[in-house]
């Protein structure tokens, strides 16, 4: 049975009409997901926004880390952080099409949002995004109070791959003493083996499915992918230990590729007395808040979504 047929009839017309992406051959993928973003267009900055852009120091013998940062217009005094990672499987996009919605919580939340642009596997395999994204948190938290953003604050989150990102920021952040808050973890990419129920059930082309997830992760983890080497902070399933670690979040849809992962690492999250707020959401798919924000599945999540951040930033 076709997953597309459980699909919430909501979200099926821009299912149908965004061409399916196929890992199997990158560079057209890339090139038909920018297609995607060009036909729906580039609004306006927000009026009450400023942004700039920052290279930032990154691991030894790295590039610079680069990143947008947003701020509400006008807004003194120390505001709570957010360091966000998009999606993309790792592979397909660091042109950040996530500007609208960084500066639409900078501005709603009153808060400072750092938007990371991460290199793309298979040119850059990993550690090359995870060492972007943890740049971004060490450099907010050494630079708040120049940034005038309370240290004490901040939160990692991501959708997708970003959300894996965001999970193994946590991890390192835990491991190097860095102060986090909370972990924001959209329908996140956790785990590199593949073997769950619903890493099977996902099969349609249409859908980010299991061929596309395989083919990504193949591509991120270079020769590590299928053997032991595969680090934690690649795929932070892999981690024994989740002791200590910022309370999370995580979101995700009931027909996702990732909800036995993502359910799986809420329940270790908890046993290792993590305090951790799990939502699944009926008949929804992989990205289904980005396919129809205006669904009533979609509205709930990022109603939730927000929620976990203004409890985070109080």
């Amino acid at each position: 049975m076709s997953v597309l047929d459980r699909v919430d009839a909501e979200y099926l017309p821009v299912i149908k009409l965004v061409p399916p992406i196929d890992l199997a051959d990158i560079a057209a993928a890339r090139t038909a997901l920018q297609a995607v973003f060009a036909m729906a267009g580039t609004p306006d900055p927000h009026p009450g926004v400023d942004r700039s852009d920052h290279a930032i120091p990154n691991a030894p013998g790295a590039p610079d880390a680069l990143m947008r940062l947003f701020r509400p217009r006008g807004v003194t005094g120390d505001l709570p952080g957010l360091v966000w990672i998009q999606g993309g499987g790792y592979v397909l996009t660091s042109a950040n099409p996530d500007d609208v919605w960084c500066e639409r919580i900078a501005h709603d939340l009153q808060c400072v949002v750092a938007s990371v642009i991460w290199r793309r596997a298979p040119e850059h395999p990993f550690p090359a995004a995870h060492d972007d994204c943890f740049a971004a948190l060490r450099w907010m938290v050494a630079n708040a109070a120049t940034l005038g953003v309370d240290a004490g604050r901040i939160v990692v989150g991501g959708a997708s791959s970003g959300g894996g990102a965001a999970a193994s920021v946590a991890l390192r952040a835990r491991d190097e003493g860095l102060p986090l808050r909370h972990q924001l973890l959209i329908y996140p990419m956790l785990d590199d083996r593949n073997a769950t129920r619903s890493s099977h059930l996902v099969t349609d082309p249409e859908l980010w499915n299991r061929s596309n997830n395989i083919l990504a992760w193949q591509a991120y983890l270079g020769a590590a992918y299928g053997t032991d080497e595969v680090s934690p902070f690649a795929a932070p399933a892999r981690a024994s230990d989740l002791g200590g670690l910022a309370p999370a979040t995580i979101l995700t849809g009931e027909l996702d590729l990732f909800v036995d992962e993502n359910l799986a690492y809420a329940q270790r999250l908890l046993a290792a007395d993590v305090p951790t707020e799990f939502h699944m959401y009926p008949a929804v798919h992989h990205g289904f808040d980005v396919h129809n924000p205006d669904g009533h599945q979609a509205k709930r999540m990022l109603a939730d979504r927000d929620d976990a951040l203004r409890r985070a930033f109080a």
